[in-house]
């Protein structure tokens, strides 16, 4: 049977949740991208800013941030570092981006949060990302693009009582 491929669970909870906040998004689904460079090359077209999403750790592997910046930024994490009041901020492993988050790596978004109900990774979102329209993620998997308007993204958040930092990044 040809068609469009049903929604993974992950995917129809947080639809689920963006509609119950009266949220809509434009999905776009495309051959499989592991980094933003694959996914500027595919030439979606949507009218919105992708984001850049990682998850960082500090030194002692005790603090863990999910930090969302935008696609082109390139990553300080001296300065991350500084402006969180953190020790040396590394990259998270896979193993603990599934504990922490159930995601893939090339997969990393905000919408994961959702996967942290306990609240262990603190939310850091770039100031840029508040000054567009819109935004890219990529829920749960490398094969979609889910685009929302940065203020219904605001709103979900605090509608699923997810706080978030700011931080000015160069």
């Amino acid at each position: 049977m040809t068609g469009t491929p049903p929604l993974s669970g992950q995917q129809t909870a947080l639809l689920q949740s963006l509609k119950a906040h009266g949220i809509s998004v434009k999905i776009y689904r495309h051959q499989p991208v592991y980094t933003c460079e694959q996914a500027d090359a595919l030439g979606l077209h949507t009218d919105a800013n992708p984001t850049k999403n990682l998850l960082l750790k500090d030194r002692k592997g005790k603090q863990f941030f999910l930090v969302v910046l935008p696609g082109k930024a390139t990553v300080n994490l001296a300065g991350l570092s500084e402006a969180l009041g953190t020790s040396r901020l590394s990259f998270a492993s896979s193993q603990q981006l599934d504990t922490y988050l159930q995601a893939q790596s090339g997969a990393v978004s905000v919408f994961d949060v959702m996967n942290d109900p306990e609240h262990r990774v603190s939310l850091v979102i770039a100031n840029a990302i508040w000054q567009v329209q819109a935004v890219e993620c990529q829920p749960f998997c490398h094969d979609q693009t889910w685009v929302i308007a940065t203020q219904d993204l605001a709103r979900w958040l605090q509608g699923i009582g997810r706080r978030y930092q700011t931080v000015d990044h160069q």
